[in-house]
């Protein structure tokens, strides 16, 4: 049979029912207890007021707190915020100026704005890793292709549509325009295949941070920019609200909207035969201002770069050391295992270590990052990268 551990309510009660009984003197029982006569009394007099259920364990909080804002404090901060809108940054001057202070601190505003049910939380910011490398001058044709997706659209029978655009940066030429339904990377692969395969391989494509050309994870990588690598395309990015840094395609965009959408076509087969008009008289009609007013086909010739049949294997340089990316997104360096990208699974890793001591990761023609020595274990992060060094074999 288990013993049964008392709990200390249980002790109170026998400190109590042995008191009332008055069997053993007071001291007496104080000492077998373990407790001062005064504790003692406190029991026993709680008892008599509230019976066993005095005996409970009572909250310690403060009955009042010393910093807590005043009820008319809280009225003025409510009503500041029905009749203004404003947030707790621009109600704190009006309260100082109209409290002294008494006002509350803006976290104090904050706080008393939520427990009233006048504010709503923001939505949490998609972050994605930063972009290290340095952005290529669009100095001839196919050299730059800029793609981004244009906002949703909606057609006459309510389907919805996210038109996915890709320009060539030295001509301005529309080499792809695609009514596609969403972000994904299913429809994107198949429209830049089928822009590949019409104008050829481009050396560089330039996007912002948005699906499905980034991710959050800690290379960046995503299924498309995974297969642009392999191509042998480089992947450049704009940095995070800077939309100036692509401003010629979205200036681009400004006309495809002026000129396609609206009002809204009827359909959603209407609106592709819309941007199949305004893609030919755009590149072969329409004079550009920025190329001198002729049109982009004049200085747009496709690429030599053909879309290959099938992907080869990378060729590293003789003095990388080789890794292979196991089914759980790791490798394995001085017998650690180092988590890289779980979407790189089965593919082959290119690692040559520098005089400082990183060990930088290549994937094709890509730096990923490099490892870095935390004590006895590998970290991976995002580091420049190297100026020298060729990651292919020549």
């Amino acid at each position: 049979m288990a013993w049964r551990a008392k709990t200390v309510v249980q002790r109170r009660w026998e400190l109590v029912r042995a008191w009332l009984k008055g069997e053993v003197s007071k001291a007496a029982l104080c000492r077998r207890f373990g407790v001062s006569r005064k504790t003692a009394y406190k029991w026993v007099e709680r008892h008599a007021a509230e019976g066993r259920a005095g005996l409970a364990d009572r909250s310690r909080a403060p009955h009042r707190q010393a910093g807590a804002s005043t009820a008319a404090a809280v009225k003025l901060v409510v009503a500041l915020r029905r009749r203004y809108g404003w947030g707790a940054r621009k109600l704190l001057p009006e309260l100082k100026r109209r409290l002294g202070e008494m006002a509350p601190s803006r976290a104090t505003v904050e706080r008393i704005l939520k427990r009233q049910g006048l504010t709503r939380p923001r939505r949490r910011r998609r972050r994605v890793p930063r972009y290290e490398g340095q952005r290529t001058p669009a100095d001839r044709p196919n050299r730059v292709w800029r793609a981004d997706h244009k906002g949703h659209f909606t057609t006459g029978d309510g389907q919805r549509g996210e038109p996915l655009t890709t320009t060539d940066g030295y001509s301005r030429y529309s080499v792809l325009l695609a009514p596609t339904s969403g972000t994904g990377e299913r429809e994107a692969r198949k429209a830049f295949t089928a822009a590949f395969s019409c104008h050829g391989l481009p050396d560089v494509i330039l996007t912002d941070s948005g699906n499905p050309f980034v991710s959050t994870t800690q290379t960046g990588l995503t299924r498309l920019s995974v297969w642009w690598i392999k191509l042998g395309i480089r992947h450049e990015r704009i940095a995070p609200g800077r939309w100036d840094q692509n401003a010629g395609h979205e200036r681009f965009h400004a006309t495809l909207c002026e000129a396609t959408l609206s009002p809204p076509a009827p359909s959603k087969r209407a609106q592709r035969r819309r941007f199949a008009r305004f893609q030919a008289l755009y590149n072969e009609v329409r004079p550009h201002e920025a190329l001198g007013q002729i049109p982009p086909a004049q200085l747009y010739t496709p690429s030599p770069r053909k879309l290959p049949a099938t992907l080869a294997p990378p060729a590293y340089a003789a003095d990388m050391i080789v890794r292979r990316v196991r089914t759980n997104g790791t490798i394995k360096w001085q017998g650690k295992l180092v988590y890289i990208a779980q979407l790189l699974a089965g593919e082959l890793l290119g690692l040559r270590q520098d005089q400082a001591g990183l060990v930088h990761i290549h994937f094709y023609a890509a730096h990923l990052g490099a490892l870095q020595a935390r004590g006895r274990a590998w970290i991976f992060r995002r580091v420049r990268p190297p100026l020298q060094g060729r990651p292919h074999a020549p």
